[in-house]
């Protein structure tokens, strides 16, 4: 079934692309996977033309590579490509942070405790996937608050690029912990401890990218050995 990561595509183009887009980042298409322009037409009754333009947008977004004579493999995951990608989310997620918290109003932080506490019941469920959605939209949502709509732009870009890293790893087991940093988060943001807020956010996705770095280069050892 396919899940548009945010609002009702408008063209054929965007249709396409947030397909794609969703079934890497589910893991749907694994990384080094040929994607058959041809049969991706078919299926979803377009031209090639626009098959053509969504690849090369996901290719913008390192989702994708497009060789020549035509050949597009789903990227391939490097542990390097995630250290890098959480450096970046770790500066802009902990700016929005401080400039949220100040800003964040009675509703807001409500917002923050609803979401958090769908959590907890998509934890019962087992459902990694939508764990995985209730988690960006409660950062979203706290974001918001810093009323710089290119910032959180570009962090949800960023945060859409880390899930296919997410999703090699992890596991219902990992997620306890998360929802108690949440927990610690929500306590700071209600406090409008921004440093508080904003730290315990770099603490939160260093310890993710450490643990998903370390289990990418350990795969890609045992791989080539």
């Amino acid at each position: 079934m396919v899940r548009p990561l945010a609002g009702r595509p408008t063209t054929a183009e965007r249709m396409v692309h947030t397909i794609l887009q969703q079934r890497i980042l589910d893991g749907v298409l694994r990384p080094g996977e040929r994607i058959d322009l041809d049969a991706i037409a078919s299926e979803l009754a377009v031209s090639r033309t626009p098959v053509r333009t969504a690849l090369r947008q996901l290719e913008s977004e390192g989702l994708v590579t497009i060789y020549p004579h035509r050949a597009v493999m789903v990227s391939e995951l490097s542990a390097d490509d995630l250290d890098q990608i959480y450096a970046v989310r770790i500066h802009l997620e902990t700016f929005a942070a401080q400039l949220a918290v100040p800003n964040l109003r009675d509703e807001d932080l409500a917002e923050l405790r609803r979401i958090h506490e769908e959590m907890g019941q998509v934890i019962e469920d087992g459902n990694l996937a939508a764990f995985a959605e209730k988690d960006r939209a409660f950062h979203l949502a706290l974001y918001r608050a810093a009323n710089n709509r290119f910032l959180s732009r570009l962090i949800d870009d960023l945060r859409k690029a880390s899930l296919r890293f997410l999703t090699v790893y992890a596991s219902v087991e990992r997620l306890p912990s998360a929802i108690a940093e949440h927990e610690e988060i929500i306590a700071a943001a209600e406090r409008r401890d921004a440093e508080q807020v904003a730290q315990l956010i770099q603490k939160n996705l260093q310890r993710t990218c450490n643990v998903a770095s370390a289990f990418l280069r350990a795969r890609s050892t045992s791989s080539s050995s």
